[in-house]
């Protein structure tokens, strides 16, 4: 008789001893000492329950298109499937006389003249295998569930971890050693408040952070997805509560909170954006009414385009007049950008001066650092001493527990708290990187920066701006209104002639 040898794994089976080798084995000896003549040999690697068993259709299509009997032969039933489904096709042929079906192990052979016996025996064993794979379902969502709960994370990592196995073959997730880092430094970038997340995107991709397969630059969309996961300090969402996960945070809870504060408008104002593309289209309010300005691009009958700003009248008709974009863009050029770059001497006074200001912490931040290291020392003694009174019987489990628990959350308490302190100089720095990069090249990018990038700028810079009798009225946001004084300021003239950047000085004094 002409057979087909069906041997069929899943990647766990295949790791517990159930191998294709070993079926395949098994299965040619029997099909040897039958004498079937075997016209092909199926392997799969598929699950049994879930998915559209490729394969095993393939298998099915082969036999059928032949136009004789043919014997599948397989190891046992639940190699076959693991439910009912399977059944319906494979009885109509049997019924049909047009297959035999052989499971070794159960010592079963289907026929078309097979009593009911078998066809109840068949029935039974898929009915065996299909519990087992139900019981192993539970159990695996069980265990899921309580691994979840003591913080063991149960899916892919997210971008800055990676997901391996140790030496015993157990799940764990690392810091990627490749990319933690940068994710930390986006992080950092964020917390400044002065990048929104479209320029946050390209900064990820110029230092080479990109998405999870690290192929293709992350959208704005999975940027902030990022900065909003809680994984990164150390907990992630379970059932409506927060649990504490057992892996290495990449960031602390203080700099994550700092960028939801910034997400939310706290930090920063809001880019807005606009269906147009005018430079002070969201940027510029009505002195007269409050009304936002609204910009009007004109062609010429010379073909010469002017736009033109004016008040929108969404309250009703004011005396604000229009005026010509580019007499309020000459006139901010002017008063802001011009006097706000700093030439390389000047710079880097003030970059040596606030740098050496930012590495001496004060008294008293130090005194509340070396303050809140002393008590998290002092409870890591306290966790010993209990260990070893419940070790010798001298306190109960349940006095152990509750004070174990008081003592762990006054430790992320103080660690948080010594973590905010460390971050502050951290943030700072990189937000004074920042600002000086900009006043230093101010003229510069507002001169040669596209119409979006002037409105960023304009936004960083300016607050409370309106128009007035052809004018612009504003106020310099902090902290480019100190540096724009220190450009004109004398005591900063005199400084870099006497080349304060080669002593330890308060320039400032």
């Amino acid at each position: 008789m002409k057979a087909v040898i069906l041997a069929r794994v899943s990647t766990r089976e295949q790791e517990n001893g159930m191998s294709i080798d070993a079926q395949l084995e098994n299965i040619r000896r029997y099909c040897t000492k039958r004498e079937f003549d075997v016209l092909k040999e199926y392997t799969l690697t598929e699950s049994s329950t879930r998915g559209d068993r490729v394969k095993f259709k393939e298998m099915l299509k082969f036999v059928k298109a032949k136009n004789e009997k043919i014997a599948i032969v397989a190891d046992c039933v639940d190699r076959v499937q693991r439910g009912y489904v399977e059944s319906v096709e494979l009885d109509e042929l049997r019924k049909k006389d047009r297959i035999e079906i052989h499971f070794i192990r159960e010592g079963l052979t289907l026929r078309k003249d097979s009593p009911s016996s078998q066809i109840m025996a068949w029935d039974l064993n898929v009915f065996v295998a299909k519990s087992y794979v139900s019981s192993l379902r539970d159990n695996v969502k069980r265990s899921m569930h309580h691994n979840m709960t003591h913080g063991v994370w149960q899916h892919a990592a997210p971008i800055g971890y990676k997901n391996l196995r140790d030496e015993n073959g157990k799940s764990i997730i690392i810091p990627d050693p490749d990319r933690a880092d940068l994710v930390r430094r986006v992080f950092e970038k964020y917390a400044t408040g002065l990048l929104t997340l479209g320029e946050l995107a390209k900064y990820a991709e110029q230092i080479g952070l990109n998405g999870r397969r690290n192929t293709k630059a992350m959208s704005t969309t999975t940027i902030q997805s990022m900065l909003c996961n809680p994984f990164y300090y150390g907990e992630f969402p379970f059932e409506g509560q927060m649990v504490q996960h057992v892996y290495t945070p990449i960031i602390n809870r203080h700099l994550f909170d700092k960028c939801q504060d910034v997400m939310r408008g706290k930090g920063r104002k809001r880019f807005k954006r606009a269906e147009k593309t005018h430079v002070f289209r969201g940027v510029m309010r009505c002195a007269d009414c409050g009304c936002a300005i609204s910009s009007d691009t004109k062609v010429k009958k010379s073909g010469k385009t002017y736009t033109y700003l004016a008040c929108s009248h969404y309250k009703g008709n004011c005396n604000q007049k229009a005026v010509n974009e580019n007499v309020i863009l000459d006139q901010l050029s002017d008063e802001v950008f011009k006097p706000l770059s700093m030439g390389d001497e000047l710079l880097q006074c003030v970059t040596a001066y606030i740098k050496q200001s930012l590495k001496s912490d004060n008294a008293d931040v130090i005194a509340q650092k070396n303050t809140l290291t002393a008590q998290i020392n002092k409870n890591a003694d306290k966790k010993s001493k209990l260990t070893d009174l419940l070790i010798d019987d001298r306190i109960s489990q349940e006095a152990y527990d509750e004070k174990m628990s008081e003592i762990d959350a006054e430790q992320v308490n103080l660690k948080s708290r010594l973590a905010a302190y460390t971050e502050s100089g951290k943030t700072a720095e990189i937000t004074t990187d920042y600002v000086l990069d900009i006043a230093s090249r101010a003229s510069e990018l507002f001169k040669s920066s596209k119409v979006e990038q002037k409105r960023a700028l304009l936004n960083l810079l300016l607050s409370n701006c309106v128009l007035k009798d052809g004018k612009a009225l504003y106020s310099m946001k902090k902290p480019f209104d100190i540096l724009m004084n220190m450009n004109g300021n004398p005591i900063w003239q005199s400084q870099r002639e006497s080349n304060p950047c080669c002593r330890n000085e308060n320039p400032m004094s």
